[in-house]
């Protein structure tokens, strides 16, 4: 996936020309396209100016060092994630939060690049401030599973199988082929529908 795909809209909702986005977008858009096209870790606030033709200087003008950096693009993430699960809610409103987030999942690994996700990895490594976000959304999601005590645990369940997938092609080391790792976030889907079959969800 292309910088483009998946840097902030403007404040009126439409994507404007690179030459013409605020500077900060710029910086943004470069930073992605340097972790998408040379990998996370060579991420620097001077590759950055060089890519967006700006001076280091500049840079720090809204990005004071590489941790500010990284936590515009973690929360540029999280924002492209939750896209794609509003994207999801808007086509079928009656999931339950375990199908939403697999489902939504699904979507991500098939458009996102994965050195762009990576960049949780780099993240993680900078300060474990960076990661407070992240930390708070999953303790949200917790409480929502929780508050449908009867499936609860196997939904739990189904999301941390999910993730340990995710977290295994994260740092490249699974023992799975893009195909069967396919196949099993399909499986977990369709055991996560099985949890719903009593409610509206189809």
């Amino acid at each position: 996936m292309s910088a483009d795909k998946v840097s902030g809209d403007t404040a009126a909702g439409e994507k404007m020309p690179r030459d013409k986005k605020p500077s900060r977008q710029r910086i943004v858009d470069a930073a992605i396209d340097i972790a998408i096209n040379q990998g996370p870790k060579v991420l620097t606030l001077d590759k950055v100016a060089d890519k967006c033709g700006m001076s280091k200087g500049g840079i720090m003008h809204h990005f004071k060092n590489k941790e500010a950096l990284l936590e515009a693009l973690l929360a540029n993430m999280m924002n492209t994630f939750r896209c794609y699960e509003d994207d999801i809610v808007s086509e079928q409103d009656a999931l339950l939060p375990i199908t939403r987030v697999l489902k939504s999942r699904e979507q991500i690994h098939d458009h996102v690049n994965l050195d762009y996700a990576r960049i949780l990895l780099v993240a993680a490594t900078e300060g474990e401030s960076l990661m407070a976000p992240i930390q708070s959304r999953f303790e949200e999601f917790v409480e929502e599973l929780k508050a449908d005590e009867s499936r609860y645990f196997d939904s739990l369940l189904l999301w941390l199988a999910a993730d340990g997938l995710s977290f295994q092609e994260l740092i490249s080391v699974s023992p799975f082929s893009e195909d069967e790792r396919k196949s099993i976030r399909h499986k977990l889907i369709k055991m996560a529908e099985s949890l719903g079959e009593n409610t509206r969800e189809k």
